[in-house]
């Protein structure tokens, strides 16, 4: 009768069993490396778009510079035909 009344009570709720101290430490462990696994998956995401920044940085440092010459020559030209159109 004893283990009957303990199965059907424990299923209603009625009596909670208490962990004991190893089943806690056990439950914080696990949470402890699952959040470890998280850390190293976040520090791995940041390491690469780190790379991927400093990449993009050397790449443009390397590249050849674009002159503003042509950009100055279109907006004097522009200016020029504004003035012309003003007089």
């Amino acid at each position: 009768m004893g283990r009957a009344a303990t199965d059907t009570a424990a299923d209603r709720g009625s009596i909670a069993l208490r962990r004991t101290t190893s089943e806690y430490r056990a439950a914080a462990e696990e949470q402890a490396s699952r959040v470890r696994e998280e850390i190293e998956a976040a520090l791995a995401v940041a390491r690469s778009t780190r790379e991927e920044i400093e990449q993009r940085i050397a790449d443009q440092l390397h590249a050849p510079r674009v002159t503003h010459k042509a950009r100055a020559t279109r907006k004097r030209a522009t200016g020029r035909s504004r003035a012309a159109r003003k007089h």
